[in-house]
């Protein structure tokens, strides 16, 4: 978008035209030239999960003070992945991230007692990312409903107007966009994103999903009769999407509710569960005895990534144990999940994140943040040196802490044999040339900046284009699982197929028949022409 001469005739490139978002185009028309893209993608980063972890606080928070908030805060802190492949958040950057920190605002917004701003949020934000907008709009829009008795048909209309008017226009360009779905696009949606719209593909995940909900059962039987009613109605209004979207993929196949990809509302659902779990922990540890060791048992699991297989038990101490004591109908709904879900068994209990999280935990980064947490705790204790507390943290984190890690973390990006062969390729070949490029290996445009072939990450673009889906799909059936291997012939003629003039390859086994024009440890570089073996 920013230099229209790259990428040229490049399939998956292509279909920026059909990606329903205006972020690209914005940060297109905002930054200065394409060498400000990694700062920008980094402080942006940083903002987003930065605002995602707030919002999180502030869900704890609203669910049972301020102790169940530094809880919440501490579930969601690692990255797990749960129903549909979905996360909070992960270690990389998109357009997605800023959408997920601004629907968990909504959130925020919302359950503690606000409505127009929430439901503007989301309804404006739907042009950055529809989907994520559109799976908190469904419970938010059903709370409006069961509030119309309380607040008049006025308000109530006033607040479906701010949830539903921004949305026109986008569905009027979604609806002018539309194409029939074809047995092909369903197959290769199969193939390539399965994890993402099949209930039937999520399989492991499951169980620790529906101990999730029936712990969270449990704890929201305690909390007060407004915050059980909210949350019962955002449960409900998922419950639809995952009820509906499980019927119309798995069932009857219906292109647009593939398209919405329903059950990825999980993302939001799980962290406000993780709130409500946060709260009955803070109140059983309260309680002191047998119900302090049930709220410490469940805070670990809860916390710990690779001990959810032990989240049944969790779920069986809490109906046992849990004080003050569910309500019999939660208890009796944790039972039912506890028999009606299969597959507790079939789980790995690992814990591999003490280890992993140590070292990370002593870099100058996170030793530097932890110095501004000490200035923002001397403001907290001196009143009157608050002000200057909070304005010398955000000075120091602007000035001195961002810069210090984009520095430091920019390594991860700029070395390595993978990035040393798009740097090669970048400086070394025309803006035309095209490249075969290993199709399980990711991002090979983006530092060459050159056009590829494809890759099988590519294919996520379906949702939104399906031309693009069946020449991927023809691209990567030729390209096969077996392309490093490949004999010299057949990539040559790929390479005529598909009018690619380099081949990137692993150093090993070196191909004395294609003529080398560059390598490193990991990978080589070829023109794709013929030559004769030199002979030993």
């Amino acid at each position: 978008m920013m230099d229209p001469g790259l990428y040229p005739g490049d399939a998956m490139v292509a279909t920026a035209e059909r990606f329903p978002t205006v972020f690209y185009r914005l940060l297109a028309a905002i930054l200065p030239g394409t060498g400000s893209i990694p700062a920008a993608f980094f402080v942006l980063y940083l903002v987003a999960v930065a605002a995602t972890l707030a919002g999180a606080y502030r869900l704890g928070r609203w669910a049972g003070g301020p102790a169940a908030g530094a809880l919440t805060l501490a579930f969601a802190f690692p990255v797990r992945i749960g129903l549909a492949g979905e996360s909070l958040y992960r270690v990389a950057f998109s357009h997605s991230h800023l959408a997920s920190a601004l629907t968990i605002w909504a959130m925020v917004w919302f359950l503690e007692g606000r409505r127009l701003r929430p439901l503007l949020v989301l309804s404006i934000g739907a042009y950055n990312h529809l989907l994520y907008s559109a799976y908190v709009l469904v419970p938010m829009l059903l709370v409006v409903l069961a509030e119309a008795r309380e607040v008049g048909r006025r308000e109530t209309l006033k607040r479906m107007a701010a949830g539903v008017l921004p949305l026109l226009p986008l569905a009027a360009w979604t609806l002018a966009h539309r194409t029939p779905m074809t047995p092909e696009w369903l197959d290769l949606l199969r193939l390539r994103s399965s994890h993402h719209s099949f209930p039937s593909a999520f399989g492991a995940d499951l169980p620790a999903a529906a101990a999730l909900l029936a712990l969270s059962v449990l704890t929201l039987s305690r909390l007060g009769a407004d915050r059980r009613r909210l949350v019962a109605l955002f449960l409900v209004g998922v419950a639809l999407q995952f009820v509906l979207g499980t019927l119309f993929t798995e069932y009857w196949p219906l292109k647009a509710v593939l398209q919405y990809q329903p059950h990825r509302a999980w993302r939001f659902l799980m962290l406000l569960l993780q709130a409500v779990v946060a709260a009955g922990v803070v109140a059983g540890w309260r309680e002191g005895g047998l119900a302090r060791a049930v709220a410490a048992v469940t805070a670990i699991v809860m916390f710990a990534p690779g001990l959810e297989p032990l989240l049944p038990l969790v779920v069986l101490l809490h109906a046992i144990a849990g004080r003050p004591a569910p309500a019999p109908w939660a208890r009796a709904l944790a039972a039912l999940v506890l028999v009606g879900v299969t597959g507790w068994a079939d789980q790995d209990l690992t814990w591999t994140y003490a280890g992993d999280t140590l070292p990370r935990a002593l870099n100058e980064t996170v030793i530097g943040a932890a110095a501004l947490a000490v200035l923002l705790t001397i403001g907290r204790s001196a009143p009157r040196a608050r002000a200057a507390a909070v304005a010398g943290a955000a000075l120091l984190a602007f000035l001195w802490l961002t810069p210090r890690a984009y520095a430091a973390h920019r390594q991860r990006w700029e070395s390595g044999a993978w990035r040393a062969t798009q740097d090669w390729v970048r400086t070394h070949t025309p803006r035309s040339a095209v490249l075969l490029t290993p199709p399980r290996e990711a991002g090979f445009r983006v530092f060459s900046e050159r056009t590829i072939v494809g890759e099988w990450k590519d294919g996520t673009q379906q949702y939104f284009d399906d031309a693009f889906v069946k020449e991927w799909g023809a691209r990567m059936q030729a390209l096969g699982d077996d392309y490093e291997s490949l004999s010299e012939d057949r990539l040559l003629e790929l390479g005529r197929r598909f009018g690619a003039s380099y081949i990137v390859l692993p150093r090993q086994p070196a191909r004395r028949g294609l003529a080398l024009v560059y390598s490193n440890p990991s990978w080589a570089v070829y023109r794709a022409e013929a030559v004769s073996p030199t002979p030993r």
